[in-house]
């Protein structure tokens, strides 16, 4: 690994503690070095300043200088002006060197940072790690190209896809690490959602380990007290249509939408084909007649199956985690 991927790696893993804090706008990281090799300063993006200003603002706090510095951005650093000015013109004003960043912005209306500070006489170079930061900043990304929030699906099920009794039951399929996992999951999204019926038979809080996602329930039920009326609340859509669904969430911004409901909102989403991941908790139990995790009306042709790709994979004390991908949406 060369010096410069190095630091890359670092401004990418910075920039996903910024995950469920950013949307509009990406998720970034940045990390600043001295002319003799040390980080001075580093940051992420959180919803207020950009990743280059908080990188600046913590070398300053330490009492460094950045004139001269080299600085390593998980994403190009932006030429926009919105809310703050464009990172460009701060990075030029503040007397940097370098700047290598792991990917160029695809987003046209921020896109231009890489010339301006050409032009400015700092030597750049982009692209480095492309393939890490695509994965790292993918909802975004997805919702570039395809003017939507990226769409994940999790389930929790049982080895032979139940999640739940005959009777409904379904506390609890998977064991406390794997639950505790999902509740911190929860926190890299914008937004979390699921259906009436899920949430008069679960009452689930839908929280996050230390902050929630925007929370929605998706249906035309009267609703009683539920404790999603704790802390921020929700937003009921009163829908059965998941195109009009999608559409508010594209209307408020998000980034990523979790759907965690039950298997009728599931495989809605699933029908649609607007499902770019999904996120599989298997429990390593059998539990033989069921709710399954899935209920689509069958294929007449195995030519219109859905086809996910798995791309992570782990054990959470014995039970399996594994994120899937769309197979054409890599």
């Amino acid at each position: 690994m060369s010096y410069e991927e190095k630091h890359l790696l670092h401004a990418i893993e910075l920039a996903e503690r910024g995950l469920g804090q950013t949307f509009p706008n990406p998720i970034v990281g940045a990390v600043i070095v001295n002319p003799e090799g040390e980080v001075i300063g580093e940051g992420f993006h959180a919803g207020g300043d950009h990743a280059e200003i908080v990188a600046i603002k913590d070398a300053q706090s330490k009492g460094y200088g950045v004139t001269g510095a080299s600085v390593y951005c998980s994403l190009e650093p932006c030429n926009h002006s919105g809310k703050t000015p464009p990172c460009s013109t701060s990075l030029i004003e503040a007397g940097v060197a370098e700047v290598y960043f792991a990917l160029s912005d695809p987003n046209p209306i921020a896109a231009g940072g890489a010339s301006a500070l050409r032009e400015a006489g700092v030597q750049v170079e982009g692209d480095l790690l492309v393939n890490d930061a695509v994965y790292s900043n993918r909802a975004w990304i997805t919702k570039v190209r395809l003017g939507r929030p990226r769409i994940t699906v999790k389930i929790a099920q049982t080895l032979d896809g139940r999640v739940a009794a005959s009777d409904g039951k379904s506390k609890w399929i998977t064991n406390d690490s794997a639950r505790a996992h999902a509740k911190q999951l929860r926190e890299q999204f914008d937004a979390i959602c699921v259906g009436t019926g899920t949430a008069v038979a679960d009452n689930p809080t839908l929280r996050g380990a230390t902050r929630n996602p925007k929370r929605f329930v998706i249906g035309n039920r009267d609703l009683p007290s539920l404790a999603l009326n704790q802390e921020e609340g929700f937003e009921q859509l009163k829908t059965h249509d998941f195109t009009h669904v999608l559409k508010v969430f594209s209307d408020k911004g998000f980034n990523s939408v979790l759907i965690e409901g039950g298997p009728t909102l599931i495989s809605a989403a699933l029908s649609s084909d607007v499902v770019d991941e999904i996120h599989l908790y298997q429990a390593g139990s059998i539990l033989g007649s069921g709710k399954s995790s899935v209920d689509i009306p069958e294929f007449t042709d195995f030519s219109h199956q859905l086809h996910y790709e798995i791309t992570a994979l782990s054990i959470i004390e014995g039970d399996i985690f594994a994120i899937y991908f769309k197979k054409d949406d890599q």
